[in-house]
């Protein structure tokens, strides 16, 4: 799969970079896609997940009280937006650090008995691209910049 990493400049801020991801020939990043598609019927819950963003990015960074970690597998990094217990709506993330998230897709909670969906398998595997960019320091985090910097652009080749 090849996409890249974008910059969400609307939520990032002094205290966390805000980030999606974009698959290669498409126009919208996974939030975008996540935005659209849910909107219509869950327009509130919404409109709290951007205010989530925005005051992670801006005002809090990237306290856990705002995640449920572990949501994946083992070691994934993959966490959810935090969220009430009423909502419906599931935002997956990837935290890089203290200070950058990766925002990818979501989808409606599933039931009690419901597992894991499509928007937090994608986003496992992005996590463990993103690691190996770190460990071989093609992606780093610049202080100076207060953002992820080096080549986030991914391509299936490149993977070892």
């Amino acid at each position: 799969m090849n996409y890249e990493i974008i910059e969400m400049q609307q939520f990032s801020g002094k205290r966390a970079g805000i980030y999606s991801v974009m698959i290669a020939d498409d126009n919208l990043t996974l939030f975008e896609h996540f935005v659209k598609a849910h909107v219509r019927d869950h327009a509130m819950e919404i409109r709290s997940i951007t205010q989530y963003l925005s005051y992670i990015g801006n005002r809090y960074g990237m306290q856990n009280r705002f995640f449920k970690v572990d949501r994946g597998m083992p070691r994934d990094g993959v966490c959810v937006l935090f969220d009430h217990p009423e909502k419906k709506l599931r935002l997956y993330c990837y935290r890089v650090g203290t200070a950058a998230l990766i925002v990818g897709g979501g989808m409606p909670r599933p039931g009690r008995r419901g597992g894991e969906g499509v928007p937090e398998k994608m986003l496992a595997r992005i996590s463990q691209d993103i690691r190996r960019k770190i460990r071989t320091g093609d992606i780093y985090w610049s202080a100076q910049e207060a953002r992820l910097q080096g080549n986030l652009v991914f391509r299936a080749e490149e993977k070892g």
